[in-house]
């Protein structure tokens, strides 16, 4: 008896001529000079221990994957050098920008 199997790869190509510009630093601070505030993960076993078991109440809200994705590896030097390139947008700012390209472009965001 003849099977075939196919091992199937998928690959993502992109092709652009855009060039993305790198980022500026927004504050006046080097990146050696941050200090990451490192948080401890939450001692479930010591909670259930102490009568206060949150298990149950995580595994009905799935929650579980998600702690152990915020329990993993915190990348310092990645966090600084995005911390001094950051840029705050409030509603506002967002709603003139958005007012201003479809000045521009009146076909931007649908509207015509």
């Amino acid at each position: 008896m003849a099977s075939t199997s196919s091992n199937q790869e998928t690959s993502i190509q992109i092709v652009t001529s855009d060039t993305l510009p790198i980022k500026g630093k927004t504050m006046k601070l080097e990146d050696d000079q941050l200090t990451v505030q490192v948080e401890n993960p939450v001692d479930f076993i010591s909670l259930t221990h102490h009568d206060c078991n949150l298990t149950t109440y995580l595994k009905y809200q799935d929650l579980n994957g998600y702690l152990n994705i915020l329990n993993g590896p915190i990348y310092e030097n990645l966090v600084r050098y995005f911390e001094v390139r950051a840029e705050i947008y409030d509603q506002y700012a967002a709603r003139l920008e958005e007012h201003e390209k479809v000045l521009i472009d009146p076909s931007f965001g649908g509207k015509t």
